[in-house]
């Protein structure tokens, strides 16, 4: 005789955005839970009536009937897995298709269970539990994350061997959901025999079903290929397998080009490799992209790591001047001095050439306090640019600085 129990307990993935239906169902389920087992009176409604009866219910009762559980190892269970499932899968989705997502497994899945009661099985019992919309989850999950790992926490308990170990283990999504899948289909046979009739497993398999259709119906196939790039990547970084993480991540930018924190993660890697041609030019996508897509502050990071491997580093005129613009004003001088020198070396015949040698001597004169260097930035303006409109008030600063006053 031995005793197994298991429950996920994480994932590798990242999220990115508060899952806001994966917290409200789950807060629904619980608030229905304990109003019904211990403030029966106090509440509104006649729960009662929310059960889906096959045969004298309609759809909106087998809907509702996601949201009723009979007990506490009903109710965790199925919440374990739809919080840990969908906080990761609402991220993917979005809030909207994956409120979709819920609710049409909770459907699909106790109307087959109304159907296989009464056809198959001939019992007419009533049918709660968000096990349903959990099922189609898990379906969904299996496309999006099918590269994934899932943290398993075990016990294994054998009294008449005296052994007991628990411990915890990652193993892959698909090892784990068809293991689980085909336990559901083991159980839903053993229930076609005559028993265990307390357990909806019908639901479970038809849900879980509808949950990789939805999915593959919904791009989430082609968004679950270039995202294992990614994965695949972070466990090559993992092992210090620099090569490995940039061929992944080459593959992901190639099916993401608009990813700009994807580029600069390959700039880093490449570095790494030793590739610095090939990571000078993904610092560049990866700061023009941001640019573009308004994350600044990314962008600013980008161009700061950038810099520390090439100092003269610059983007294309219009973008470069606007995100120096932008650290100025962000009160990050430094940076944007760095961006204004580079800029005025790599494009001096730019008509904004000349501003920016008047941004830096300004950068130098109230933010470092390096009078000197300003007074460079001055003179070289008034050199190589004589026709400028900005010689004039050049030529008035260095006079100024040239003063006792202003030594």
């Amino acid at each position: 005789m031995y005793f197994f129990y298991y429950m996920p307990v994480g994932m590798d993935a990242e999220s990115r955005r508060f899952p806001v239906m994966t917290v409200f169902f789950s807060a629904l389920c619980t608030f229905i839970f304990f109003a019904i087992r211990y403030f029966p009176h106090a509440t509104p409604f006649d729960f009662s009536n929310f059960i889906y009866y096959p045969g004298f219910s309609g759809w909106p009762a087998a809907m509702a009937a996601a949201f009723l559980h009979f007990g506490y190892l009903h109710i965790i269970g199925n919440l374990v897995y739809l919080i840990l499932f969908g906080w990761y899968l609402e991220d993917r989705m979005g809030t909207l298709s994956f409120s979709l997502l819920f609710l049409g497994s909770a459907l699909l899945g106790n109307l087959a269970q109304g159907w296989y009661n009464s056809h198959v099985l001939g019992v007419n019992l009533g049918i709660i539990g968000a096990s349903g919309a959990v099922s189609g989850v898990l379906g969904a999950s299996l496309v999006r994350f099918y590269v994934s790992r899932v943290k398993i926490a075990y016990w294994v308990f054998m009294p008449l061997l005296a052994y007991t170990r628990a411990g915890r283990v990652d193993i892959p999504i698909v090892f784990a959901l068809v293991l689980w899948v085909l336990l559901q289909v083991a159980r839903s046979l053993v229930q076609l025999g005559g028993t265990s009739l307390g357990v909806a497993y019908m639901t479970h398999l038809s849900a879980f079903s509808f949950g990789i259709a939805y999915m593959l119906a919904t791009g989430g196939w082609k968004e679950a290929r270039s995202e294992a790039f990614c994965v695949r990547a972070r466990r090559y970084l993992r092992k210090g397998d620099f090569f490995g993480a940039q061929e992944q991540y080459s593959h992901y930018v190639a099916t993401r080009p608009d990813d700009g924190n994807a580029h600069a993660q390959l700039a880093r890697v490449q570095i790494q490799t030793g590739d610095e041609i090939g990571a000078k030019a993904s610092y560049l996508k990866a700061c023009e992209i941001l640019l573009r897509s308004q994350d600044r502050s990314e962008c600013e990071d980008a161009y700061a790591q950038a810099l520390r491997g090439f100092p003269d580093f610059v983007l294309s005129p219009e973008p470069h001047l606007d995100m120096a613009y932008g650290m100025e004003r962000n009160l990050k001088p430094e940076l944007a001095l760095r961006a204004y020198e580079n800029f005025s070396r790599r494009y001096p015949r730019h008509k904004d050439a000349p501003f920016t040698l008047l941004r830096a001597a300004n950068l130098y004169v109230n933010s470092l306090a390096n009078p000197v260097r300003a007074r460079s930035c001055y003179k070289t303006l008034i050199e190589l640019y004589p026709e400028d409109d900005w010689v004039d008030f050049a030529t008035e600063q260095l006079r100024k600085m040239a003063t006792p006053e202003m030594a």
